[in-house]
């Protein structure tokens, strides 16, 4: 069995436990360390975050957030949002999410945005985290599937958005 939830990466130095959002008795671990602050953060168990929840992150911060959540390490729902757009939704690894929403009679396109536009609103949202992107390293990205695990991908993601390790 794999990885189930919610991937959070953040700018900030500061532990996020105190913050409303976190404060539901919910396991927070710091995973890694990048450069100029960034954070990513694992909350086990947590099946996403809201969208008060991610405005939260970006006002205390003062930065785009960007969440994942984890589905079995077999694909992600991936939000992203900065302080002038509304969050932005798409996934990593569309074949395997295909699946999972094949069982309740739903699509990927009624919930995602396609790799495309999902490209071009990722490289938007770096851009606004003051990071250097690589467009042709998000696009490959959300158009891959994941070998073996989904939480590789959102690994490349992050390297593609400039989020140096």
């Amino acid at each position: 069995m794999g990885y189930w939830g919610c991937l959070v990466v953040v700018r900030h130095r500061h532990p996020l436990g105190e913050l409303a959002a976190f404060t539901d008795g919910v396991h927070l671990e710091l995973l890694q360390e990048r450069a100029d602050d960034w954070r990513l953060w694992s909350l086990e168990g947590q099946t996403s975050l809201d969208e008060e929840s991610l405005i939260e992150l970006v006002d205390v911060t003062g930065h785009p957030v960007l969440a994942g959540f984890v589905m079995d390490s077999d694909c992600l729902v991936l939000e992203g949002r900065t302080r002038d757009q509304e969050t932005w939704r798409a996934c990593l690894d569309r074949a395997a999410m295909s699946a999972y929403m094949a069982e309740d009679g739903q699509s990927v396109e009624d919930w995602f945005l396609g790799p495309e536009e999902a490209a071009e609103r990722a490289v938007a949202w770096a851009r606004a985290a003051g990071l250097t992107p690589v467009p042709e390293a998000i696009a490959d990205v959300l158009s891959k599937r994941s070998d073996p695990f989904v939480e590789d991908l959102f690994q490349e993601l992050l390297d593609g958005l400039g989020i140096e390790p």
